[in-house]
C-alpha cells in the first residue's frame, strides 16, 4: 500500500465510492421501472411505484444480501488485512 501512496482514509473513501454507486444503480433500476409503469400503463405516480416495486424488489433484495454475505467475512479478516479492510467492508456491505 506505501509503494501506492494509499492509507486507510484511500480504502475507507473507496469503500463509500463504491457503497454510494451501487445504491445510486438500485434508485436507477427502481425509478426507470416507476417511469416505465406511468408511461405505458398509465398510472398515477403513487400507483406506479407500488406496482414498480413489487416487480424489482426481489432484485434489489438479492443484490443487498449478496453484498453481505461476500462482505461481512471480510470485515473478520485476522491480523493486518483484516485492520485494513474491516471499514470498507463494513461500509460496503451496510450501504
Amino acid at each position: 500500500m506505501k509503494v501506492f501512496n494509499f492509507s486507510i482514509n484511500t480504502l475507507t473513501l473507496f469503500g463509500l465510492t463504491l457503497a454510494t454507486g451501487l445504491v445510486v444503480d438500485d434508485a436507477i433500476i427502481v425509478i426507470e421501472n416507476i417511469e416505465r409503469f406511468i408511461r405505458e400503463k398509465g398510472m398515477s405516480p403513487m400507483q406506479a411505484a407500488s406496482e414498480a416495486m413489487k416487480e424489482v424488489y426481489g432484485a434489489v433484495l438479492a443484490t443487498s444480501l449478496v453484498l453481505i454475505a461476500v462482505f461481512i467475512p471480510v470485515a473478520f479478516l485476522p491480523g493486518s488485512t483484516g485492520l485494513l479492510y474491516k471499514q470498507f467492508a463494513l461500509t460496503i456491505a451496510f450501504r
